[in-house]
């Protein structure tokens, strides 16, 4: 058996806690009920598939965080946490606790120093000191350091963007070092952060470092943080956007997280991501460089603006995850011959239809647009996404293998081509299943 401990949760709240597991508790007045956004305050769409997951799978959670005084406030929850993560443990001597906890209290002087005796597993994620010897070695978009038998280190980020995007949330919310847990929201609002000067910063070191030589004048855009109907409407009236433009639109809002409305050029975002924003950089240089582009939501046009946002984020961070042609057939092969439903179900056709583009030849793909664009549009636009990051991944270990002048080259010449001459770079070196 499992058991799960979160930072994220206060030890006081678990009877809520076993509320919400139990279906007694709406999710919207369970986060209520804990002041989830004022006690913790990173965004609960991090941790909630976990959370989900374990309710789909009965397993209990336990809140292992407290309030404490200023001082040796690490120590002290160190210490609390410590007890309650022996107390359950010891409630079930043959399972399993997962503890999801801050990277500094997993410093061998802090909360594993109170667990002697138990058998640990650490595994921390981009840690300076484990991933700067790192950068000049061979990249993946996944490694992990073995440090010792039972001391792991995730690098999947570059060390610049895991930094500049902790700056970002902290001085978007007002980060205090006095609050409860670390980071609670003061009244530094959304509307007063400066979300285009970071794309800005994103977008001219992106054009200064492949040389694309696009004016500043020419990288305008709008950002819109969580609009509301009223400022959809507003946009979709000033700039003529159609009825079928919008809908996938926001349909891609939901699904992803943000969008791009390639007429107004403008960013819908539901939070803040440096993610969102990179990939955002990648559609904008495109439009910049592609003005013959349709200025429409068509399959072939978002998996054009896929590829260019997945290639701007692995530029930003070769480490960034994306879809591979190797994870889609592993995915597949995995989830074919079960009966599925939801939102798992949508991702089994997508994978299989990428499967498809690359085990038929591509040329169907230009020759079926129209199906292609009703199989997006049921999957809620995971066939375009995966696809077209499964082609920015083969294109970009493809460029890495030449020299600087040939890979900044390459990747400049994608931003101003369509998809055929996109996908065309596959084929002189890529010997898999493949026909352009």
């Amino acid at each position: 058996p499992i058991q799960v401990a979160l930072e994220i949760f206060a030890a006081a709240d678990q009877p809520h806690i076993d509320d919400y597991l139990s279906g007694r508790l709406p999710e919207e007045y369970f986060l209520k009920r804990i002041d989830y956004h004022n006690k913790w305050g990173f965004p609960w769409e991090n941790y909630k598939p976990i959370v989900d997951f374990c309710v789909q799978n009965k397993i209990p959670i336990v809140g292992i965080n407290h309030h404490t005084d200023k001082a040796n406030r690490l120590a002290k929850r160190d210490s609390y946490a410590a007890d309650i993560l022996i107390n359950t443990q010891a409630l079930s001597p043959n399972s399993l606790v997962f503890c999801l906890i801050g990277e500094y209290h997993l410093a061998d002087e802090h909360l594993p120093s109170m667990l002697d005796g138990k058998r640990l597993l650490r595994v921390v994620n981009n840690i300076d000191d484990y991933s700067l010897p790192t950068l000049d070695e061979s990249i993946e978009a996944f490694e992990a350091l073995e440090l010792n038998p039972s001391f792991f280190c995730i690098l999947n980020t570059s060390p610049w963007l895991k930094w500049q995007s902790l700056a970002m949330w902290e001085e978007l919310h007002g980060v205090s070092e006095d609050s409860f847990y670390g980071g609670e929201i003061d009244a530094y609002t959304v509307q007063e952060y400066d979300f285009e000067y970071q794309l800005l910063f994103i977008l001219k070191s992106i054009n200064q470092f492949l040389g694309l030589g696009i004016s500043p004048s020419e990288m305008s855009f709008d950002i819109y943080l969580k609009p509301d109907r009223t400022t959809l409407s507003y946009i979709r009236s000033k700039f003529g956007i159609s009825r079928q433009t919008y809908a996938v639109a926001e349909r891609k809002l939901h699904q992803d997280g943000f969008c791009y409305l390639p007429r107004a050029k403008a960013i819908l975002l539901l939070d803040f991501s440096m993610h969102h924003l990179v990939e955002a950089a990648g559609f904008i240089l495109m439009d910049c460089l592609n003005k013959t582009l349709p200025k429409q939501h068509g399959f072939i046009q978002r998996v054009q603006y896929q590829i260019c946002g997945a290639l701007s984020g692995l530029i930003m961070n070769p480490r960034r995850a994306n879809f591979t042609l190797n994870q889609v057939e592993a995915e597949l092969k995995l989830l074919q011959r079960k009966r599925l439903s939801g939102e798992v179900k949508k991702y089994r056709e997508a994978f299989k239809q990428v499967r498809d583009f690359y085990s038929d030849g591509f040329h169907e793909m230009f020759k079926a647009n129209q199906s292609l664009e009703i199989k997006d549009k049921d999957t809620n636009y995971l066939v375009s996404r995966i696809f077209g990051e499964t082609v920015a991944h083969q294109i970009f270990k493809i460029l890495l293998t030449s020299d600087e002048q040939e890979f900044k080259k390459g990747l400049s010449t994608l931003f101003a081509h369509d998809l055929r001459q996109q996908i065309a770079m596959l084929a002189p070196k890529e010997k898999t299943r493949m026909a352009v």
